[in-house]
């Protein structure tokens, strides 16, 4: 991640980089992934990252796409 944002920031880029921890890489779409075995844990770790990261998201689109 550090080495992204420091690309983002030398490009002129908004970026914001949020690691939730426990959550899985593509944690939004990952939710509903079948698995032979369920880690509770990581679907708690997900959920709670989408609560706090898909409002963000909104937010960021209207604001950097001009929608309203």
């Amino acid at each position: 991640m550090p080495s992204l944002e420091s690309i983002m920031q030398a490009n002129s880029k908004k970026y914001v980089g949020i690691n939730y921890e426990g959550a899985t890489h593509g944690f939004l779409r990952a939710q509903d992934d079948p698995k032979a075995t369920r880690d509770v844990a990581e679907e708690a770790a997900n959920l709670a990252a989408t609560k706090d990261g898909w409002p963000k998201t909104i937010v960021f689109l209207k604001k950097n796409l001009g929608v309203k």
